[in-house]
């Protein structure tokens, strides 16, 4: 098993079922388009062509208002992350730890833009609540503004990373 950029050609896209139509459609359909566009990136983990998850990002700015340590951003009215649009493990892999595997390559993913152009950490777009609880497992924050949107600051993940 091995990550890597999706290459539409050579996964199998067709047979990737997380459970979440949502999630399916968006691998099946969405993802090589958004990647051809330079809007997003999905990486996957697969046995050779065999997706077993997946995970989008995409550059984002927040804006401070509705973050939670606003004091410390100085003039910036919207400050820029790294956008985790999705993530799902296919049904035949989870509960195995997939999802960690996949979120963690994330945070690497994640901490090496960082080193490239200024990020404050990582935004999330979770799915229903049930992906929330996961998030939080890994320190996110829900955001004032949206149920279902959470944070969590570089320094956060590189602590996260050093732990492991």
């Amino acid at each position: 098993m091995e990550f890597s950029l999706l290459q539409p050609k050579y996964h199998d896209r067709k047979s990737f079922d997380c459970g979440l139509p949502e999630l399916n459609t968006y691998l099946q359909k969405v993802a090589n388009q958004e990647q051809q566009r330079d809007l997003s990136r999905t990486y996957v983990l697969a046995d050779n062509s065999l997706i077993i998850g997946y995970y989008t990002l995409s550059a984002h700015a927040v804006s401070k208002e509705n973050l939670p340590e606003r004091s410390k951003l100085g003039a910036y009215n919207a400050i820029p992350f790294l956008l985790l649009g999705r993530l799902a493990v296919d049904l035949r892999y989870q509960g195995k730890g997939y999802g960690d595997a996949l979120i963690f390559h994330a945070f690497h993913t994640t901490v090496d833009a960082a080193e490239k152009v200024g990020i404050l950490g990582m935004v999330v777009d979770a799915v229903n609540e049930r992906a929330v609880k996961f998030y939080e497992g890994f320190g996110l924050i829900r955001l004032q503004a949206t149920p279902y949107r959470l944070v969590l600051p570089m320094k956060t993940i590189r602590s996260l990373l050093s732990s492991r």
